[in-house]
């Protein structure tokens, strides 16, 4: 059954053959005759005098994303896929042939699409992007109650000789049987493995167990056997994983692509945003996994990378780069001169040109393997990102006016390939920029035209040094206007959702001493703030706008109110809420990196992908 249900399914694809039908329904047929045997075990696995090799469905295959990291386990489509492919390789069906039609090594496509496994080198890479790639391993015995697999070669010895040990009798082998099926509770070792670090024992084909070498695990050993106690200390092993792997135990189809671009500090280290995007995925699958269980849609965040191919000045930087301080110095150059960069008119456009290919490239081989995709495309930028989305997807072109030159790439007119949902900017300093490109304000529709992008959420922290607001570039009177406060993800739970600094702190003028110390300190502080308390940036990010004269007012009284009709609808500015180390300007240290693992974040972003999850 299992093995006719492995031959009809496609490694390649990320659907079964369409050519039978059947063996969706055999697995479950077995299954739920498995299951009774689980439910029955204490009367039925005794009564087994013999181990068979393992079904592909108790087989479980894990990936493992670093040397310090735990095994997770692939889900049961992908796992039995997997198995099939090993399982022709280990019988020699496919000894002459382990390259595809094209010449190409042999792959599973796994993780609803994203991956590809090779069995002939034990990895797991990304399809999509460079730079990410996995160890797997197949799991056979397990560890009792954690569910960790051994590691694959003590792991074969072990069903070597469990399969031996406990092969099925022949007439002449009732002596030999009769002794293997001796009850568990007797606890007689039928046989002894030994390994470098760990001896395992067999006391029944049902009851196995791992005792280290190790001096202390001996001397509390030694311990329990002087006292009496006939089972000492160990780890019962147990063959085959908790859970069948069954066909239908696999991702959702993605109905929502949300590219997310990185900012400055790339070059420094490449696989940085990788490790973000990982990091903001685990938040949001975690958030669906608890609060929306029965979601049948599926947002796929696919990681941006546009630093790396990048050649800008040649390191002619780093050429003049003096000796000294060179730490802060080459922090600084692999940093912080992105922006430089970008705001170069000899740079610039290949930054926008180096992102835009990079952006397409994406869609288009996305589109190349899902040809009857229809779902929709967001972008999640952060920081200088933000600024460079922006740009392209309004066409700016910045101030080159050199000759355009054959070896330069430019920006293609044609834009992006695709149309863009939402654009949501985290830490963004865009505002700035575009405020010191014009003296005035421009008009709400001209800064994100709805036919380019149907929906623009600025999100930032209270304590972000670099973050800055929108609204009160598109209407001035929006700086005394609190920012939309996003809420503490899972409100449903009743989690108290707190004010922002701003408005807690502007109650009752005769606070005490402590209170209007803490007052000051906070970055919810009005304009109207003394000179002699320090600058704050928050302060300038708040202050009006003139546009007689492009400064900003220094009392919120000489900013009057806006109009009704000057009312930004939908509203553009969202605000973390400020709990613990968030009211302090130590904060401001992390909070503009914190937004990869803040779940509110996540859990308002992906609310924004699928609006029916907000009610």
């Amino acid at each position: 059954m299992s093995e006719n249900l492995l031959n009809d399914v496609d490694p390649l694809s990320e659907i079964p053959m369409e050519s039978d039908s059947r063996p969706t329904e055999e697995l479950q047929d077995s299954l739920s005759q498995h299951n009774g045997i689980e439910e029955n075990s204490d009367i039925e696995v005794n009564e087994l005098e013999y181990a068979e090799p393992l079904p592909p469905e108790k087989v479980r295959w894990f990936y493992k994303e670093g040397v310090d990291k735990r095994w997770v386990e692939f889900c049961g489509y992908d796992s039995l896929r997997i198995e099939n492919v090993w399982r022709r390789r280990k019988s020699g069906a496919n000894e002459h042939n382990n390259l595809t039609a094209d010449g190409h090594m042999e792959r599973v496509v796994v993780r609803g699409g994203m991956y590809d496994v090779e069995i002939d080198n034990m990895r797991c890479v990304s399809i999509y992007w460079p730079g990410e790639e996995w160890e797997i391993m197949r799991g056979t015995w397990f560890y009792d109650g954690s569910w960790i697999p051994l590691e694959p070669d003590p792991s074969r010895a072990i069903e070597e000789t469990h399969l031996t040990l406990f092969q099925k009798s022949s007439p002449t082998q009732s002596s030999s049987t009769s002794a293997a099926s001796t009850p568990s509770h007797s606890y007689k070792v039928l046989h002894t493995k030994n390994f470098p670090e760990f001896h395992v024992d067999w006391h029944a084909v049902d009851d196995v167990a791992l005792y280290s070498e190790n001096t202390p695990s001996k001397l509390m050993r030694s311990v329990t056997l002087k006292l009496g106690f006939t089972k000492t200390t160990g780890y019962r092993l147990r063959r085959g994983y908790k859970h069948p792997a069954v066909m239908d135990d696999k991702p959702h189809d993605i109905d929502h692509l949300v590219f997310v671009v990185h900012g400055i500090g790339q070059k420094r280290d490449t696989g940085k945003i990788i490790r973000n995007t990982t990091s903001f995925r685990e938040c949001v699958d975690w958030l669906k996994q608890k609060y929306f269980p029965t979601l049948t849609h599926r947002a796929e965040f696919f990681p941006v990378e546009w630093r790396s191919s990048l050649k800008l000045d040649g390191d002619i930087v780093d050429a003049i780069t003096p000796y000294s301080v060179l730490s802060i110095r080459h922090l600084l150059n692999t940093s912080a001169m992105d922006i430089l960069y970008y705001t170069s008119p000899l740079y610039g456009g290949e930054v926008r040109a180096g992102l835009q290919k990079e952006l397409n490239r994406l869609y288009f081989m996305f589109a190349s393997r899902h040809p009857n995709w229809k779902g929709k495309v967001s972008i999640l930028a952060h920081s200088l990102g933000c600024v460079i989305v922006y740009d392209i997807v309004t066409g700016w072109m910045g101030p080159d006016n050199r000759p355009s030159s054959p070896a330069s790439p430019e920006v293609s007119p044609e834009g992006l390939q695709f149309p863009i949902e939402n654009l949501f900017c985290l830490g963004s300093p865009l505002s700035v920029f575009l405020a010191l490109r014009t003296r005035a304000p421009s008009n709400r529709i001209g800064v994100m035209p709805q036919d380019l992008c149907k929906r623009f959420y600025n999100i930032f922290h209270w304590s972000d040094p670099v973050a800055y607001r929108m609204e009160p570039l598109l209407e001035r009177g929006y700086s005394r206007v609190e920012p939309v406060l996003i809420p503490p993800y899972g409100g449903v739970d009743g989690q108290p959702c707190e004010q922002s600094p701003s408005s807690t702190n502007a109650v009752d003028p005769n606070l005490p001493s402590a209170e209007s110390e803490e007052r000051d300190e906070s970055p919810g502080d009005m304009p109207s703030r003394n000179a002699d308390k320090g600058w704050s940036l928050w302060g300038l990010v708040r202050g009006g706008w003139s546009t007689k004269d492009g400064t900003s007012l220094s009392t919120p009284d000489m900013n009057p109110p806006f109009h009704p009709d000057q009312e930004l609808k939908p509203r553009l500015d969202y605000v973390l809420r400020a709990v613990g180390l968030g009211r302090n300007y130590l904060y401001t240290v992390t909070a503009h990196t914190a937004y990869w693992s803040n779940y509110d974040v996540a859990y308002f972003v992906l609310t924004k992908l699928f609006p029916a999850l907000e009610t």
